[in-house]
């Protein structure tokens, strides 16, 4: 008889300044079979003592008295690589001081609790994403890399393009529009799944570095006009609905567990572009975007995803090639040149 191998649990150091959290979380992955190394109580002792664990997972939080989590991450990338997902306030001050993390080196975020989000659905995405991540450092596949599949995908004759990312999607869609020399010409709408309370901050962000506005999609259900080639962001906990010539946030179901789907964005897409609408799907878990990239290919649309060597969870992208609907599979800085020729020839909506 046979015994199937599973990969032994991650080990874990939770930074965090409240004990009565610290203990919280530590009771709540130890029972599901996680291995706490360290509870630490302030981003001084992380410094000190994590080179020496070597943890597999840092769960750090963004606001700490003394050395915060931005000032904490920033040190320890200089000679530490390894995964950190920060747990971040929905208040202005969290959420601004996460953007600073990820630009200092943290991997990704996960939202702490508040009255909407209960202690056990944080706990929830910890395992999951945090998991995810974890695995692929401890597989040997690295934070980053390079490498591509061969293959050329048109640029011309699109009237929009939608991107879609999930666990480490902030860092690599900050990357991804980082360096365009031209302002787009045709709508770029981003589903990113982000909890409520993130998304229009994130849309500040990437405006600043595209240096273009981008606008968080009206949690309202305000329709807004894509004339003038506008940047959308989603908002968080809606979906992001398209329609002839404007688009707008709607409540529903969650699809796949999230809540903006990117399947349900891209399901619009096909039936309003059709082959005129280019689908990027990068970095994060789960199969969320497969079945609309599929829909969208299904019309003649053009299909390029994030390469398992650049990928920081490889789930999102690999369920698009599974599926067969990729026309290629690049790293972020190809899919950077490209989608900029995409978005930049003389073409109105």
């Amino acid at each position: 008889m046979t015994t199937l191998k599973q990969d032994p649990p991650p080990r874990v150091v939770i930074v965090d300044d409240s004990i009565f959290f610290r203990f919280q979380l530590t009771t709540r992955l130890t029972r599901a079979g996680w291995r706490i190394d360290a509870t630490l109580p302030s981003g001084e002792e992380a410094v000190a003592r994590i080179p020496d664990i070597q943890p597999d997972l840092v769960l750090m939080d963004v606001n700490m008295p003394g050395m915060g989590g931005m000032e904490a991450v920033r040190t320890l990338r200089r000679h530490w690589r390894g995964p950190i997902v920060m747990m971040s306030a929905a208040n202005e001050a969290g959420v601004r001081a996460t953007w600073e993390a990820l630009d200092a080196g943290a991997n990704d975020f996960i939202a702490k609790p508040d009255t909407e989000r209960p202690f056990d659905d944080m706990v929830q995405q910890i395992l999951e994403r945090g998991g995810s991540i974890a695995s692929r450092i401890r597989s040997g596949g690295g934070l980053s890399g390079g490498g591509a599949t061969p293959g050329k995908v048109r640029t011309e004759n699109f009237r929009a393009v939608v991107i879609g990312a999930s666990t480490g999607g902030p860092r690599a869609l900050s990357h991804l529009l980082s360096g365009w020399r031209s302002r787009p010409s045709i709508p770029i709408l981003i589903v990113q799944h982000m909890p409520p309370g993130f998304t229009r901050s994130f849309a500040d962000r990437l405006s600043a570095i595209l240096d273009y506005p981008v606008t968080e999609s009206p949690p309202d259900g305000t329709p807004l006009s894509l004339r003038g080639a506008p940047v959308v962001v989603a908002a968080g906990g809606r979906h992001l609905r398209l329609g002839a010539g404007a688009c707008w946030s709607e409540p529903g179901e969650r699809r796949h567990g999230v809540i903006p789907s990117l399947d349900v964005t891209l399901g619009d897409a096909a039936d309003v572009y059709g082959k005129s609408v280019a689908v990027v799907v990068l970095t994060g878990m789960g199969d969320d975007g497969a079945d609309g990239a599929w829909a969208c290919r299904q019309r003649g649309a053009a299909v390029v995803v994030e390469s398992r060597e650049s990928a920081l969870v490889w789930g999102m992208p690999g369920a698009v090639v599974t599926k067969g609907a990729a026309d290629a599979e690049w790293p972020l800085g190809q899919i950077s040149a490209w989608l900029e020729q995409v978005v930049t020839h003389d073409r109105r909506v």
